[in-house]
């Protein structure tokens, strides 16, 4: 059996696995918003020779100041505009697609009815006048 775990000062642990101290036992911690975890968010109780231990020392949980959340911010921040850069453009992309295909379809058809009317007046040259009457 592995010893006792306390929950990391500020913060909570959850027992996935066993009963809190037999062999495989697993142990999962959690900081609360404000901190960040020093060490393995998860522990595992096992045989390391003749006797039973914990995968890794008990994690702390350790205050996060402000300077140090403000680079994830400034990151977040900045992958959102970079995300919207990336789907205008994709946008703009797509419409100019959009609108080639449609214009050259427009083309396309306009090139048919203009040979449709070649044809037409060719057969009409060729027909007699008494015909025509």
């Amino acid at each position: 059996m592995c010893t006792q775990v306390q929950p990391p000062k500020r913060g909570t642990l959850q027992v996935l696995h066993g009963d809190g101290t037999s062999v495989g036992t697993v142990i999962v911690f959690y900081c609360p918003s404000g901190h960040q975890m020093v060490g393995s968010g998860l522990l595992t109780c096992t045989w390391k020779g003749s006797i039973a231990e914990w995968s890794s020392g008990t994690p702390v949980c350790k205050s996060v100041t402000v300077h140090e959340t403000f680079g994830f911010r400034v990151a977040v921040i900045a992958s959102i505009i970079s995300c919207s850069i990336i789907l205008l453009m994709s946008m703009a992309f797509l419409t100019c697609c959009l609108l080639k295909c449609v214009k050259r379809t427009k083309q396309q058809h306009l090139d048919r009815t203009a040979q449709l009317w070649l044809q037409l007046r060719e057969i009409l040259v060729k027909v007699p006048e008494r015909w025509l009457v």
